[in-house]
């Protein structure tokens, strides 16, 4: 029964963070172009939801702490994060290398373009997600050389999670090329849930003490 429940948990979760944006994709009736884009696309897409989904696989997932204990939560989270925070950092040259391959702005041009263009919202919140996320990774991966306390690291990785999923978001259906209607409540829906969550979890506990 314990087995079962952590894969109904597994399952509900790859579903929410995997097939649902992959539904959405191939029934959003997006302009297509070469294999390339829209694999790069995807993977970014992917790279996004399966960020989200990390609210759900900390301490606030109890029953799925429950069934497969913390440890193994950790190192589902630790994962994910690791593998698409990386993914997600190549972002930016997913968009400039594309250009070696066409005869519009050249790579150089589009780069200087990105990190330059401050009057764009969307860019200016893409830059702030950008540095959350790289901070993140920094910090996660050298947690035990900043010697910090390790309620004063999770308070940081924390908060820094909470302003890279806002901008992000932001960002996503501000300037995303697939952000439609059903993308965009999609995304809120599910930081909306994470953040529900994760406030739920620590005032409750705050609460009881």
């Amino acid at each position: 029964m314990k087995n079962k429940n952590y894969i109904n948990k597994i399952v509900l979760l790859v579903v929410a963070f995997i097939v649902t944006p992959i539904v959405l994709y191939n029934l959003g009736n997006f302009p297509k172009r070469g294999y390339l884009m829209e694999t790069l696309s995807l993977i970014t897409i992917l790279g996004f939801t399966l960020l989200l989904s990390q609210f759900f696989l900390t301490r606030i997932n109890r029953d799925l702490v429950k069934s497969i204990r913390m440890v193994n939560v950790l190192k589902i989270h630790k994962f994910i994060g690791y593998l698409f925070i990386s993914i997600l950092l190549l972002h930016p040259f997913f968009i400039i290398v594309p250009k070696l391959f066409d005869n519009g702005v050249t790579p150089t041009d589009a780069f200087l373009k990105l990190v330059t263009t401050y009057s764009s919202l969307g860019i200016i919140l893409g830059l702030t997600a950008y540095s959350c996320m790289l901070i993140i990774l920094v910090t996660s991966f050298f947690r035990f050389k900043l010697y910090l306390k390790y309620r004063t690291w999770r308070n940081l990785h924390g908060y820094l999670t909470l302003l890279f999923v806002i901008t992000a978001t932001w960002h996503v259906v501000n300037m995303g090329r697939h952000s439609n209607t059903s993308f965009a409540i999609y995304y809120v829906l599910m930081v909306l849930s994470g953040i529900y969550y994760l406030l739920k979890t620590y005032l409750f506990k705050t609460s009881k003490k």
